[in-house]
């Protein structure tokens, strides 16, 4: 049987113990009012969010769906104004679209769409605006929608701002099918600029970091290349 100063360490403990648990109690009943208003509001908030997801924003979101079909439609077709504007008593158009269900997800993608639409008719600064306002970390969509934009500034005869556009879109694709071609097109603003030298760089970067792009494209640049080479 234990003797008495091995037992002390255990009622020692067993009394810590008492002690928080009853500080803990007097803490609980001393603020039950505060604990239950804020135990009260969690719940009411997860409720309202429940209420906000099924009765508003679904909805919303199916709405948006059916709306954006048809002018997906149009812009398949290269109806790009129509697409834009819609047709009275018909369909929406992407502007439309924008405005009343911008915060969903078809609503976001009509902000890329109206954007290239506005870049197909040359409204560049509306495209580049509506370009900018998609949000989204797609490997793909997101990284074209950053070449449009360069794409504008090249348009626009901004050089310099079109190669550090098209930069940023390469480096925002990192991947094989788009950062060798923005990469292309920064070399070829880098050359109108008479920055051969950059060029040359940009250049021989697709042939060391991209050697499995198409044959086609991959003769493109090293004709590039060497004309870059020649003009430095």
């Amino acid at each position: 049987m234990a003797d008495k100063k091995e037992m002390e360490p255990v009622v020692d403990g067993f009394e810590k113990i008492e002690s928080t648990m009853n500080n803990a109690e007097s803490f609980v009943e001393s603020h039950q009012k505060q604990l239950l208003i804020g135990f009260v509001a969690i719940i009411a908030a997860v409720v309202f969010y429940f209420l906000l997801d099924h009765f508003v924003w679904q909805p919303k979101e199916s709405e948006a769906a059916r709306e954006i079909f048809k002018a997906e439609q149009a812009f398949a077709k290269d109806s790009f104004k129509v697409a834009l504007e819609g047709k009275e008593d018909d369909f929406s158009g992407f502007l439309e679209i924008i405005d009343n269900y911008g915060s969903t997800k078809s609503g976001n993608l009509a902000k890329a769409y109206a954007g290239i639409c506005y870049k197909q008719l040359g409204e560049y600064d509306n495209a580049k605006d509506y370009l900018n306002k998609f949000s989204g970390s797609d490997d793909m969509v997101a990284p074209a929608l950053k070449g449009a934009v360069a794409d504008c500034y090249w348009d626009m005869e901004e050089t310099e701002k079109a190669c550090k556009a098209y930069l940023d879109a390469a480096k925002s694709a990192d991947n094989d099918v788009l950062s060798p071609m923005y990469l292309k097109r920064a070399a070829m603003c880098q050359m109108q600029l008479g920055k051969n030298a950059e060029a040359v760089k940009l250049l021989e970067q697709i042939v060391r970091e991209y050697p499995n792009i198409h044959q086609l494209q991959m003769a493109e640049v090293v004709k590039f290349l060497e004309i870059a080479k020649a003009a430095k």
